[in-house]
């Protein structure tokens, strides 16, 4: 596997910073709506959708790995809540290993255990106890102590930023760097319109004040895993939409990017999409940032 790991990037490599060309790479698997949080500002969760089923869910890996697609990921909903003919998502990862992906991710809200042999998962937390709460509820001290613990493979985590968010920044990447929280780091994203502008929505003008302030927090070494060119790409919008090195499916089918309307991707704050264009452009931040979780 790391001969074949090398050499398909090595051709990848050409075909995306030479010719310039988006060739499938990261595909998403929506296993379910079905979450026992009910965060602020989601819509996708409890929608009563069916989840995907089990044979499903293998023949879109089966699919993504035919058209190229090499590194997969989980989220929902909480896919730690998915299980069909007595199946679960540990054995999801597992098949997808088999199959052959370079790394499996999950991205999952952290309540529900975090006991799975994925490459790194991705979890939700949007500031300490008195912001968190604004957004996810009372739980952050179950996902800190799941965190904690030892049994589980790498952490990063994702905040997300909001109008009632935005104000936990500094003092939650200050915590994570003195208390010696064992993750990755800090990944930023904003508060996206998926369902219109709600009061959770930052504006243009707001969005670029938070991210000048990012900057200065990664030149202060505190673990903001956005590289500084990600971030600018997020703050002047120049980046390309519906990049189509990533595709998402769930029950009802797939999408490029995610699985938004088009009219939202203007202002889209997805901010591991601008890392990929960026990374593409071979922007030196951009670059040795994704080596720390890729």
């Amino acid at each position: 596997m790391p001969s074949n790991k090398y050499i398909f990037y090595t051709r990848y490599a050409w075909r995306f910073f030479v010719l310039r060309r988006a060739d499938p790479l990261i595909y998403g698997i929506a296993l379910t709506d079905r979450c026992n949080l009910s965060c602020r500002g989601c819509r996708v969760s409890n929608t009563g959708r069916p989840d995907m089923s089990w044979d499903q869910v293998i023949a879109a890996m089966k699919h993504a790995w035919d058209r190229g697609f090499r590194e997969l990921y989980f989220s929902g909903g909480e896919p730690m809540m998915w299980e069909d003919q007595g199946h679960t998502l540990e054995d999801a990862i597992i098949k997808a290993k088999r199959i052959g992906f370079f790394h499996v991710h999950v991205y999952t809200n952290g309540t529900v255990g975090l006991g799975t042999s994925a490459d790194l998962s991705w979890v939700s937390m949007d500031g300490l106890p008195g912001i968190f709460e604004r957004r996810r509820g009372d739980h952050f001290y179950q996902i800190e102590k799941a965190i904690r613990r030892e049994e589980h493979n790498k952490i990063a985590i994702i905040y997300v930023i909001d109008r009632n968010t935005a104000e936990g920044i500094e003092a939650f990447l200050r915590w994570v760097r003195d208390t010696k929280f064992p993750v990755v780091g800090v990944m930023f994203y904003f508060h996206t319109p998926y369902y219109g502008y709600d009061e959770l929505y930052l504006n243009a003008d707001e969005r670029a004040s938070i991210i000048d302030q990012l900057l200065t927090y990664i030149r202060k070494g505190l673990p903001v895993i956005n590289s500084s060119a990600g971030l600018r790409a997020l703050k002047t919008g120049n980046w390309p939409r519906r990049f189509p090195v990533a595709s998402v499916v769930d029950v009802d089918g797939e999408s490029i990017c995610c699985r938004a309307a088009d009219d939202v991707c203007i202002d889209c704050g997805y901010a591991a999409c601008t890392e990929l264009t960026e990374f593409q452009r071979l922007r030196p931040s951009a670059v040795l940032r994704m080596l720390r979780y890729w």
